[in-house]
């Protein structure tokens, strides 16, 4: 009894077994429950890839190939996938059809174009076979991707390594050369890497890049600072005038001194101080921080400003102001501009009726 694989239209292959080792077309078919009278096309699969038509007369060599496709149809129409001879009772082919034929689960399929650029087969692809003859299609393994935790930051990328200052960059990261990087692969020591040292992202446990920065302390005082964006910087300047960065117990402040307030607080002229995030822009700047505490001149004191956050020795007052869903952190078009509008709405906001 000679065993062989089957599919019809589902694309799912079931077993089924005939006596004879050499039979024809004919009498696989029969084997099945099919006559000659039936409209049915049967197809061998080869094992050296490709496949081809078998007629009711004609005998079968399972040494070539032990499946087949049983089909509706009274014609067949031809293409290739990778060099090797392909034919389908239908018109119409799509990428579920070319993933069956061919085994080849794990590849991109691609359409060869003449004239312009190639096709990258999707599922929503239909391929009609009848419009240019045979079709010419070919298959590439899918491009990995590789990820990397960088402050915080998933990023992704479609090669092996990655230098560390591009990693950084494509996390948003532009001034790191205040800054100890750090890279944390699974069962191993902490390293210290530069911005042209090359991570292998196939190696196994690499986990994440780390920035810590490099605090040059004089006593308590901290002289350390960091660069904003020149756009920022160009802001800054023109508005205030007076500004300045440090970086305290790891994070980073932008502070802005004599800021003005508007009438109905109990002060009117105080510091502000946000925190840029290491990942900015692609990372949120969120709530705003006044020195000296701030209330309205009637004694109330603004919602959610309750807590403490210490900044160079003194006690800021932390304002939980956040954005909505509509209007959510664009890192295209959000920055320390857009941020300071929100503060003075805030602002404005508590004193205006």
């Amino acid at each position: 009894m000679k065993q062989f694989a089957y599919s019809l239209s589902d694309l799912t292959f079931k077993h089924g077994s005939i006596e004879d080792h050499s039979p024809i077309g004919s009498q696989l078919l029969r084997s099945l429950g099919y006559s000659s009278k039936d409209n049915v096309l049967l197809y061998q699969v080869l094992n050296q890839s490709g496949m081809e038509e078998i007629s009711l007369e004609e005998s079968i060599d399972f040494e070539k190939g032990d499946k087949f496709f049983i089909l509706e149809g009274d014609r067949s129409f031809k293409l290739k996938i990778d060099g090797f001879n392909y034919e389908w009772p239908e018109n119409k082919i799509t990428l579920k059809h070319l993933k069956v034929l061919t085994g080849l689960k794990n590849k991109s399929f691609f359409l060869s174009k003449s004239e312009e650029a190639d096709l990258m087969i999707s599922e929503q692809t239909v391929i009609n076979l009848s419009e240019a003859g045979i079709e010419d299609i070919y298959t590439r393994l899918p491009k990995q991707t590789y990820e990397l935790n960088v402050q915080g930051t998933i990023i992704k990328v479609d090669k092996s390594q990655i230098i560390v200052s591009e990693a950084l960059s494509l996390a948003g990261i532009q001034d790191a050369e205040n800054y100890q990087i750090i890279l944390k692969i699974q069962g191993e020591p902490k390293q210290e890497v530069t911005s042209n040292s090359v991570i292998d992202l196939a190696k196994p446990g690499i986990e994440k890049l780390r920035l810590i920065p490099r605090e040059v302390n004089n006593g308590d005082a901290v002289v350390n600072s960091f660069q904003i964006l020149p756009k920022d910087n160009e802001y800054l300047n023109q508005v205030f005038g007076n500004f300045r960065t440090i970086i305290e117990q790891n994070r980073r402040w932008l502070i802005v001194d004599n800021y003005q307030l508007p009438e109905g607080y109990s002060h009117q002229v105080i510091s502000i101080a946000i925190e840029i995030p290491i990942a900015y822009p692609q990372a949120e700047i969120d709530m705003f921080y006044t020195y000296p505490r701030i209330q309205l001149s009637t004694g109330a004191i603004p919602s959610c400003t309750e807590v403490d956050q210490s900044i160079e020795g003194k006690l800021y007052q932390r304002w939980s102001r956040h954005r909505s869903p509509l209007s959510a952190w664009n890192p295209a078009c959000d920055n320390v501009i857009t941020h300071f509008a929100l503060i003075e709405e805030s602002l404005l906001r508590e004193v205006q009726p």
